[in-house]
């Protein structure tokens, strides 16, 4: 079984239009944002593969739960987190695809604890098999790579500072992968983070591209999402 968490609607309808056979069962419901958010699980298939689908809502510790509950509810093999992202790379555009190779968390800091890629403490690791397999496909507008997470959508020039000062490498960012990452990686189980790109903060336009492109980068995501999945 493959579980994918999504932290929009927006990005899980456009994997549900891919999936075939859905059932859906009442998940946990939470407080979120002053309403209550019912995480549903949406049971179906791809290419006869086995899929649970969630909608997390936004943010780290969202994210965390939905990973923790999925992962003792459904013992996935692979956990995919799914969804859009800001770039932070001049060759990384608008409808883009980033999977992820590492992922971590930008705004984590402590005295005497490394603050980069490949530290045990605040960045961690994806699943390279997934990583493989998107690279075996040679698709011109995927990448894979580095990225960052915090609980801020980035759009001003003090949060790229910080990101280009410690992790110069990161190619998108954006508000769930390095929670899901650190969650799998806790219980030993595989995370592929897959993210389209919806705007080019402080890069080519800015934040405000977001909204407009939402409905298309979601339905890139979700089509390479299926692509993984049928060669996992």
């Amino acid at each position: 079984m493959i579980c994918v968490i999504c932290a929009m609607q927006e990005e899980l309808d456009a994997l549900l239009g891919l999936m075939d056979d859905i059932s859906v069962s009442e998940g946990q419901r939470l407080f979120y944002h002053g309403e209550i958010l019912n995480n549903a699980y949406y049971k179906g298939r791809i290419e006869g593969k086995e899929i649970v689908a969630t909608r997390s809502g936004v943010g780290m510790v969202y994210a965390t739960i939905a990973a923790t509950n999925l992962i003792r509810d459904c013992h996935p093999e692979l956990v995919i987190n799914l969804g859009v992202a800001g770039s932070l790379h001049p060759d990384v555009h608008v409808n883009d695809i980033v999977v992820a190779d590492q992922a971590a968390n930008w705004r984590f800091e402590a005295p005497g604890w490394d603050r980069k890629f490949d530290s045990v403490f605040c960045s961690f690791p994806c699943d390279a098999k997934a990583v493989e397999i998107t690279r075996s496909l040679g698709m011109k507008h995927v990448k894979t790579g580095p990225i960052v997470s915090a609980d801020e959508f980035i759009r001003y020039k003090r949060q790229t500072d910080v990101i280009k000062k410690y992790y110069p490498e990161a190619l998108a960012g954006e508000m769930e992968g390095a929670a899901v990452a650190n969650t799998c990686y806790a219980h030993h189980i595989p995370c592929a983070v897959i993210r389209s790109i919806s705007d080019e903060t402080l890069v080519n336009g800015g934040y405000k591209e977001f909204d407009f492109n939402l409905s298309t980068v979601c339905k890139t995501a979700a089509v390479l999402c299926k692509e993984i999945i049928k060669r996992y």
